[in-house]
């Protein structure tokens, strides 16, 4: 009995319950009267997700200096997530094409409107053997992003836009997009 007087010890009652109820709202004459059958339904306007670099480890922040001091960041727009590129349109794509093809990607080729097509293979690193590989509870459960592609530059101002979107043109994922936009940043410069 003791023990249950001690749990409860310390506690306030909650200020509502010395709450009193008010008469009803009264409307002056010419006035109509709110209409309470339905939901309230609030409209927000559209927010475009953040413009600054999206870390890439759980949980996913948006840093307000990642990728300040370097000449390319992740960016959004109403296309998706992109690559800003502080280089022209023609060297960014020139570049592109050269690292796409030092990142070990395959079947790469370009079509007349300048988007390189190619095949991506994620790789991942060795993780403890083979006595590892025998405890199937502890397998590493990380996202593949292994696929077909495309990638081509924008023109943005005197920079350059890189987006990618599946091999059929669709928009990809957001983290696929972003996994891809990072390998390529990260050899890009």
């Amino acid at each position: 009995m003791l023990m249950m007087l001690g749990c409860s010890f310390g506690q306030k009652t909650p200020e509502y319950y010395d709450s009193a109820e008010t008469e009803p709202l009264e409307i002056p004459e010419g006035l109509s009267k709110p209409d309470v059958t339905q939901a309230l339904l609030i409209y927000t306007p559209y927010m475009p997700p953040p413009s600054l670099v999206m870390e890439t480890r759980p949980p996913r922040i948006s840093s307000t200096t990642s990728g300040i001091q370097d000449n390319s960041r992740l960016n959004w727009s109403a296309q998706g997530l992109y690559l800003v590129v502080e280089d022209s349109p023609e060297s960014a794509q020139r570049r592109l094409g050269a690292v796409i093809k030092n990142s070990g990607m395959e079947r790469i080729r370009i079509d007349d409107d300048g988007v390189y097509r190619f095949d991506y293979y994620q790789t991942f690193a060795d993780m403890g053997g083979f006595w590892k590989s025998l405890a199937f509870w502890s397998r590493d459960s990380r996202e593949d992003y292994s696929g077909a592609y495309q990638a081509f530059v924008r023109p943005d101002g005197e920079n350059a836009r890189v987006y990618i979107k599946y091999a059929d043109g669709t928009d990809c994922e957001a983290d696929a997009a972003e996994h891809l936009l990072v390998v390529i940043r990260s050899r890009l410069g």
